[in-house]
């Protein structure tokens, strides 16, 4: 997915759900480890209708929405570069 971005980003990208791992099993272990990295509010969720032919969902803390069309999302690699995220 090609996005023009104003920062520095980095690519998440979920992995297609498997015999091995459920979409609901990779998204948890995503979502931890956004937490990890000091990001709030935004979340991978499994798009349960699979409108659109996609696994998943990037959910924002306002409850807006996008379909991970490529299994993935940019994040803004600037942010999650700083040394305290709670920095403004």
């Amino acid at each position: 997915m090609k996005q023009k971005l104003t920062t520095m980003g980095v690519w998440i990208e979920l992995q297609e759900p498997s015999d091995e791992y459920t979409a609901q099993e990779i998204c948890d272990n995503a979502n931890k480890m956004l937490n990890k990295l000091g990001v709030e509010g935004n979340r991978f969720q499994v798009n349960k209708e699979r409108k659109y032919g996609v696994h998943y969902l990037h959910v924002q803390s306002d409850g807006q929405f996008s379909y991970c069309e490529d299994n993935g999302h940019w994040f803004n690699l600037e942010f999650l570069a700083k040394e305290n995220n709670n920095d403004n």
